[in-house]
């Protein structure tokens, strides 16, 4: 541990070598004959404590003392003022000049010791105070964004039960029109395999946004049921639902299974969450006209990856990507919730982590789940 640093101004020479004798063994001691080096030495070191004669031939103890105060905060530097003086007068400039304390000569061993342990004490706990206090507003802080986050989530949920309450009797109603037209079909004979593709289409996309409308109704629920999930699966069926956003954009997505990998989720959010980080490869291949945009889905051991050839996030916006409401779309492409909603939903819901680096050809993606 660094000893504390004090300087001795004084211009008498017996004087310096009785005080540097007294604190040489628990401080670094510096010493100055003048007040005009004094301050050259204390603009240039980190001095904790200055023990100040007062009456010096080119500069006093008071002009050193009110020009250190010039440049520092009063008491960061803290000065005692050591001096054969008793004069009051001498001692009450002193003190209202900003030091802290006064010693008289000739001086006592026990006297310095304990004045200067006592002030050198004082200027730690005063600076770890100011550090406590700056950690306590920045927890304080932290407390009111997550508040504000989480009210919004509340909000979010009241707004997706609204949503859920006028969206379910459409969604029956084009499954019944569906199957309607599959009925009609099969009783004329009528055979056509791209009416039949789309019909299958529509009823996976009808499936997924009703699923998705009580995903998100549920995500606030501490009860709602996990279950065990091969992820290979839940990839399948994320494909399975955006597939013609890839196939329209000629996107190339290869699924890598390195371990087969069964983990504790729930099956619908993880969906949700994949949605979101392929819907942004997807826009980020289309914005920077990638000449073979590729997709990588890699699936290990309790965690999936999600690779793109988008050239990657820039630098000042890989430590923001999370963040909520941050967004490097247009105003009217997003809102910049969706991958901070998607961290909530994998960290906070899933008990996992969702992390993302640049990589060699683009963005990378990890969804890692606890065993």
């Amino acid at each position: 541990m660094t000893k504390p640093l004090i300087l001795i101004v004084d211009d008498n020479q017996a004087n310096i070598k009785i005080l540097v004798e007294f604190l040489s063994k628990d401080y670094e001691v510096i010493v100055s004959m003048t007040g005009t080096e004094a301050l050259e030495i204390i603009d240039k070191e980190e001095i904790d404590l200055v023990l100040l004669d007062i009456f010096m031939p080119d500069m006093n103890g008071f002009e050193v003392c009110e020009k250190v105060y010039e440049k520092h905060e009063m008491y960061d530097i803290p000065i005692i003022f050591v001096t054969a003086s008793s004069n009051d007068d001498d001692v009450e400039r002193g003190f209202n000049l900003g030091a802290v304390d006064y010693v008289t000569k000739p001086f006592r061993k026990v006297e310095i010791l304990s004045r200067v342990r006592t002030h050198i004490l004082l200027k730690d706990y005063k600076n770890n105070l100011e550090e406590k206090v700056k950690e306590e507003i920045e927890k304080n802080r932290l407390k009111e964004k997550i508040m504000f986050h989480q009210s919004k989530l509340v909000s979010i949920g009241e707004m997706t039960n609204s949503i859920a309450h006028q969206w379910r009797q459409p969604l029956n109603s084009i499954n019944s029109a569906v199957m309607g037209i599959d009925t009609c079909m099969m009783r004329n004979n009528i055979k056509n395999i791209e009416i039949n593709e789309k019909l299958e289409e529509i009823e996976v996309q009808t499936h997924y946004m009703s699923r998705t409308i009580e995903d998100f109704s549920n995500f606030l629920n501490p009860n709602k049921q996990k279950g065990e999930n091969d992820l290979k699966e839940i990839v399948r069926k994320t494909l399975t639902i955006i597939h013609t956003k890839f196939s329209k954009n000629s996107i190339h997505c290869e699924i890598i299974e390195k371990n087969k990998s069964i983990v504790s989720c729930t099956e619908g959010e993880i969906i949700q969450v994949l949605i979101v980080i392929l819907n942004n490869a997807v826009d980020a291949l289309k914005e920077n006209k990638i000449a073979n945009p590729k997709v990588t889905i890699e699936i290990d051991t309790n965690k999936i990856s999600i690779i793109d050839n988008a050239g990657g996030i820039k630098k000042d916006n890989l430590n923001n990507i999370f963040l909520p409401y941050f967004t490097t779309k247009k105003t009217d492409e997003g809102l910049g919730i969706g991958l901070h909603l998607a961290k909530s939903i994998i960290e906070e819901s899933n008990n996992g982590k969702l992390s993302v680096e640049n990589v060699d050809c683009g963005a990378k993606f990890e969804i890692s789940f606890n065993r």
